[in-house]
């Protein structure tokens, strides 16, 4: 842009030219420099926004990678548990089997005991029959053979002490098995 002044010589437009111009490159440079500045700006702010977005796409694949892990042990836990029901109630039903068993057991245990117990009873009161009997009637002992020596014989009544010590040790087995 060229001003004009009406009464200035041309050394004085020539001055006001060349600081007008000089102005104008001044102005021009610092728009270069700013221009400069946006690009670098820009440049920086896309680098940001690549880097931002990398880190969005890592952060999503890693969200994804442990949601299919979190499916894959959910999945799993129900098969564990599954398989926990299922083996409760095998052993729920083993333990029944078991109980049946050990009361069937139990019973033939009882009848035998029972038997047992009936045994010494008839023993001991064939032995008090006996032993009333020889006290009411002593009879002296008969040798088998006249020529073994003279082995002495228990007396009855040891032999009661020794069945009803017999019979309280089997009726305390009896009480501890029950």
């Amino acid at each position: 842009m060229v001003l004009a002044l009406p009464y200035q010589d041309s050394e004085a437009i020539f001055t006001a030219e060349s600081s007008q111009y000089e102005e104008l490159q001044q102005y021009y440079m610092d728009l270069l420099q700013i221009k400069n500045e946006l690009e670098e700006s820009c440049i920086k702010k896309d680098k940001l926004l690549r880097d931002v977005q990398q880190a969005l796409a890592e952060e999503q694949a890693k969200r994804e990678a442990a949601e299919k892990e979190k499916q894959l042990l959910e999945e799993k836990c129900k098969q564990l548990q599954k398989r926990v029901e299922v083996l409760e109630k095998c052993f729920e039903e083993y333990m029944i089997q078991m109980k049946e068993q050990i009361k069937r057991e139990r019973e033939v245990l009882l009848k035998e005991q029972n038997k047992r117990i009936e045994r010494i009873e008839a023993q001991i009161k064939n032995m008090t029959d006996n032993w009333k009997s020889a006290k009411n009637y002593p009879t002296p002992v008969v040798m088998a053979d006249d020529s073994e020596e003279d082995i002495p014989q228990p007396s009855w009544w040891s032999k009661i002490c020794k069945l009803i010590k017999e019979l309280c040790s089997r009726i305390v087995k009896f009480l501890s098995c029950g």
